[in-house]
């Protein structure tokens, strides 16, 4: 047999033993793997029984629910593929909290705080905080909102009748709803300082001028002048002492001021 003959008989005996693609094992592997992952991913993100069904919204006084619903339907909708062909699913596993929740304190200013939880398969459940006013801030004369304790204005107003009114020197100056306009720690003395005459000498606070110093008008038209940068337990201490032993209620008839913010003591006219 001739070299050449040999060869080719051994060649086409080679080819006799190639397996076709579907004869191997791997084909089947990697087609399994395929099809288990297309079914999977499916279920996740088509099947009916993980979309999105039921809203159930708690803890909102002001708000209407159907409002806050509203635009949460609008943000749970997660886009998969735009183009020819537009994909879109609602699948409880995709959800993205954040997304749902910074809508809903940009669109609602009066929320202080948003808590979310999946309800599996096919709800969520939202938890509304909103703000509570603690008084009126005024940027100018006819620019005035409410405020929470945290000095976040959330609410254009236009009655203010008593309530306690706080101003900032550069009056006129714009201002948006959702916005941090005093500091907390300020807040805090106000609310604080207020209490205080209110519970031991019965006297309210109508304005509170936000600067250095913190300046308070009372219900009996007397002003009192506070360190903000200084202890205002120390100054409302010096302030119980001298509406206490010193300034009697009648004499309070005729006063002007009482100075705390320095440090050795306290003055009154």
């Amino acid at each position: 047999m001739s070299y050449s003959h040999h060869y080719k008989k051994q060649k086409v005996k080679n080819l006799k033993r190639t397996k076709r693609i579907y004869q191997m094992p791997l084909f089947w592997i990697v087609l399994f793997g395929l099809i288990t992952t297309i079914s999977f991913l499916y279920v996740i993100l088509f099947y009916s029984k993980f979309q999105l069904q039921k809203i159930e919204v708690s803890g909102a006084q002001t708000l209407q629910s159907k409002d806050i619903e509203s635009v949460i339907w609008m943000n749970a909708d997660i886009k998969l593929f735009t183009g020819i062909f537009n994909l879109s699913s609602k699948s409880i596993f995709l959800i993205d909290k954040e997304k749902i929740i910074h809508p809903l304190l940009y669109t609602f200013p009066v929320i202080a705080n948003v808590q979310l939880e999946k309800r599996f398969p096919q709800g969520i459940v939202v938890v509304i905080k909103e703000r509570k006013s603690v008084g009126v801030f005024c940027a100018s004369l006819n620019n005035c909102f409410s405020i929470d304790d945290n000095g976040i204005i959330f609410e254009p107003l236009e009655n203010i009748t008593g309530s306690t009114i706080i101003k900032k020197p550069e009056n006129n100056k714009e201002v948006f709803v959702g916005e941090e306009v005093v500091q907390k720690s300020i807040i805090d003395a106000i609310l604080k300082i207020q209490k205080n005459l209110r519970d031991n000498f019965q006297i309210d606070i109508q304005e509170a001028l936000v600067s250095n110093p913190l300046i308070f008008k009372t219900s009996e038209n007397w002003k009192i002048y506070f360190n903000p940068n200084e202890s205002i337990d120390m100054q409302i201490t010096k302030m119980n002492l001298l509406l206490r032993d010193e300034i009697k209620v009648d004499a309070r008839k005729r006063l002007q001021y009482i100075y705390l913010q320095y440090k050795d003591r306290a003055y009154y006219k």
